[in-house]
């Protein structure tokens, strides 16, 4: 119950914090960024409270996928409660608030366990890196749809609403490759500390997780040489972002379903 309360607190700051911005890019409101900021911390503080008491439990680490995505979602804003001071990332916050506020409640509401508990060093590594470089990719999808959206309406003339409160296209393409060269550099080294630990690709139901997360690292890996050989930007490189960050989505997801399946057989 304590959880739920404390869940429930930091998804009103949350979506009090989105509102803010979102009345912002209407020009309803003047921008106040540090309302934004204070009451997106204050969030992600509650968040992190109530996210302790779910996930970490006396007889283990508890995976299960709502918690693992409310991680997820409280990383994402402390990356960007970060970024917010030097970058122009305000905006980003009214599209992933809202969602870390729903995940958020979810992981609290949903009784949900499943344990991983005796884990290595490595393997906890492992998990670390692979779930902040998920938490970046995911910021930057978010950041080629607005790409997308900049670039469509600049070639139709028409700057409204979201698009014409957003940063000169050049700035917000220099800002998507420093999310991606980030967390491309996190996954190359999560993959290191990860695959020692495979024995068995079918023992150890990771053949899913492996091909996916090696395709999206592919996709990504061709983007980035597309960027530094041939000048890829905008519409193509946003694209691309939007096909690789699916990809771990696809492993994201299936690890998850694995894993609560054979932790229940064990």
């Amino acid at each position: 119950m304590t959880a739920l309360i404390l869940a429930a607190f930091a998804a009103g700051f949350y979506i009090l914090a989105a509102g803010r911005q979102l009345m912002v890019i209407g020009g309803i409101k003047p921008p106040h960024r540090p309302f934004l900021l204070i009451t997106a911390a204050s969030g992600a503080v509650l968040h992190a409270a109530a996210l302790s008491q779910t996930m970490l439990t006396p007889i283990g680490l508890n995976l299960a996928m709502f918690q693992v995505g409310s991680l997820i979602s409280l990383i994402i804003t402390n990356l960007l409660l970060f970024s917010a001071w030097k970058k122009p990332v305000d905006n980003l916050f009214s599209g992933l608030l809202p969602m870390g506020a729903v995940i958020c409640v979810l992981a609290a509401f949903a009784p949900h366990l499943v344990i991983l508990s005796n884990i290595s060093y490595a393997l906890m590594w492992h998990i670390l890196l692979s779930v902040i470089a998920f938490s970046l990719f995911t910021i930057a999808a978010v950041q080629a749809v607005m790409v997308l959206l900049q670039d469509r309406s600049l070639r139709r003339h028409q700057l409204q609403g979201l698009v014409r409160s957003l940063p000169p296209l050049q700035t917000m393409d220099a800002l998507l490759f420093e999310i991606l060269w980030l967390a491309m550099i996190l996954l190359t080294g999560a993959f290191m500390i990860g695959f020692p630990a495979i024995d068995n690709l079918s023992e150890q139901h990771l053949i899913h997780k492996v091909v996916f997360s090696v395709i999206a690292w592919v996709v990504f890996a061709i983007l980035l040489f597309g960027r530094y050989r041939f000048g890829w930007r905008g519409p193509t490189a946003s694209r691309w972002t939007l096909t690789g960050t699916g990809f771990l989505v696809l492993a994201y997801f299936g690890s998850q379903f694995v894993l609560e399946y054979v932790l229940q057989r064990a």
